[in-house]
């Protein structure tokens, strides 16, 4: 199963609990986000919709601003207590 299938259970089975997402950025450094499952999909407004399925976007709970990630980098992903790790694909 790809990372973005993975992903994309755990959001739907984890209800209103929020979840921790550890993935590396861009410039290679590690990033942990804290989300609320209910607060990810496309931002309204910004114009256009990403056609990628491995692209989140997610309002970021410490930062309150939105955030998106590749699923490809992400490293693990925890929900309810329990840490999922997951390979990159990038």
């Amino acid at each position: 199963m790809a990372n973005h299938e993975i992903i994309r259970e755990a959001l739907d089975a984890a209800g209103s609990h929020f979840i921790s997402v550890t993935f590396i950025k861009k410039d290679g450094s590690q990033r942990q986000a804290v989300l609320n499952p209910r607060h990810y999909g496309e931002v309204k407004g910004t114009g256009h919709v990403t056609q990628d399925p491995n692209i989140f976007r997610f309002m970021d709970a410490k930062l309150n601003a939105w955030r998106s990630f590749d699923a490809r980098r992400v490293t693990s992903i925890k929900v309810n207590g329990q840490i999922t790790t997951l390979s990159q694909e990038v």
